[in-house]
């Protein structure tokens, strides 16, 4: 980029630099510092002086700018405009919503501002000069796309990269970022799913997690911040592995629901910051890092483990089975949780059941036995409990006696 000039297309450098403002007046000289590993010639910041595009020498800077109230280095938006010393002061950062070039005229995409946040972010924080060379380039190929300060291509970023004094690993890491961007480049999108089934109350489950970028692979290395109500998580947090994956485990207190909160608060920035110049020949600056959030919700059902209850009815006189018994199985509140008959096998099953205590119930007996007791069955988890009814016969009533009768003879009259 052109240091500073009133010639935009011959980008010669100015002597005496004008004062850059970044909400207090502040000299240049005071706020554009040389990083530890930038030329000796270059006081801008990390990277490289270059010749301009008309062959000035030393008269473009390809690298990042060190700017005072600013936290962290800031880099240069339009190539074909004057450098920030003929800004006369920039405005406070705002947000890039919108991103037209002022050299072609052309708006760069959604898709290609959230791959320039990305390598700002990730990349942008630099002292080293073929890296901060790396990313000047690959800011213009988003924001210059199809045009001559463009790679792979363009003339002008091949010769950016190719003068003697610029590192061949400039353009290497260039091209690397810009790959980079493209697989993992915002925006985020958290992602939780059980891998176990369906969650059940008292039982260990693990959740898998990941978070993926607009291109949909899983970027590896996020660290999430878990909050779970209803269960017992494993870990405060987890981070994602090679694979862009994370495993968290959770024990679910009780049958019902249980919310599962991941958040993931350090994510590369999605969107760019820029501050604008007061005079509109100088090039906007882009400011490098920021960050990203993405969370996700989801509410998981536990279930309570099922058991059952077995019932067998036989007769107590004849020792065989009894058909036809309703029975009713009651909770520990005396609600009634099922009812039915016994087959002929004298048996009635009873499925689904949580662990707990209950009552089994005899509703109504076949004809001539008498109703038994009730009884206490026990269903632990996952298991059925075998319960055996014996009905008694109903004792037959004694057929009286008869009695004789005497019937007295009574006297007859005459007429």
């Amino acid at each position: 980029m052109s240091l500073a000039s009133t010639r935009p297309r011959s980008h010669a450098l100015h002597r005496n630099r004008y004062p850059v403002v970044l909400g207090a007046a502040v000299a240049l000289g005071a706020s554009i510092l040389l990083a530890p590993h930038a030329n000796a010639a270059d006081k801008w910041g990390p990277g490289y002086l270059i010749p301009d595009s008309s062959g000035n020498p030393a008269t473009s800077h390809i690298g990042g700018y060190k700017v005072t109230g600013v936290d962290g280095l800031a880099y240069c938006g339009d190539p074909e405009l004057a450098g920030p010393d003929a800004a006369g002061g920039y405005g406070a950062s705002q947000p890039v919503t919108a991103w037209t070039s002022k050299a072609t005229g052309k708006p760069a995409s959604p898709e290609d501002l959230a791959r320039a946040a990305y390598v700002l972010a990730k990349h942008g924080q630099t002292a080293s000069d073929e890296q901060a060379a790396a990313v000047d380039a690959a800011l213009y190929t988003y924001l210059e796309s199809g045009s001559t300060y463009a790679l792979p291509d363009g003339k002008r970023a091949l010769e950016r990269l190719a003068y003697p004094n610029v590192s061949p690993g400039a353009k290497k890491w260039a091209t690397g970022y810009l790959n980079e961007a493209k697989l993992f480049a915002g925006p985020y999108k958290v992602n939780i799913q059980p891998v176990d089934g369906p969650l059940k109350a008292g039982q260990k489950a693990s959740v898998t997690l990941d978070v993926t970028a607009a291109s949909g692979r899983k970027v590896p290395g996020v660290r999430l911040d878990l909050d779970v109500s209803g269960a017992a998580a494993g870990a405060a947090s987890v981070t994602t592995n090679a694979d862009g994956v994370a495993t968290a485990t959770i024990t679910p207190a009780t049958d019902g629901k249980v919310d599962f909160k991941a958040l993931a608060k350090s994510l590369p920035a999605t969107q760019l910051r820029a501050l604008a110049p007061n005079d509109a020949k100088a090039q906007r600056l882009l400011l490098a890092g920021g960050s990203s959030r993405a969370e996700a919700q989801v509410q998981l059902t536990a279930e309570g483990l099922k058991g059952g209850l077995t019932v067998t009815k036989t007769a107590s006189d004849t020792k065989k089975p009894l058909a036809g018994v309703q029975f009713d199985i009651k909770d520990a509140a005396g609600k009634t949780v099922a009812s039915g008959k016994t087959d002929a096998a004298g048996r009635w099953k009873v499925t689904g059941l949580k662990p707990g205590t209950y009552t089994v119930h005899e509703a109504k007996a076949v004809e001539g036995y008498q109703l038994a007791p009730d009884q206490k069955a026990t269903v632990a988890d996952g298991q059925s409990a075998d319960v055996t009814v014996t009905d008694v016969k109903i004792p037959e009533q004694p057929k009286p006696k008869p009695r004789p009768v005497t019937i007295p003879v009574l006297p007859q009259t005459g007429a």
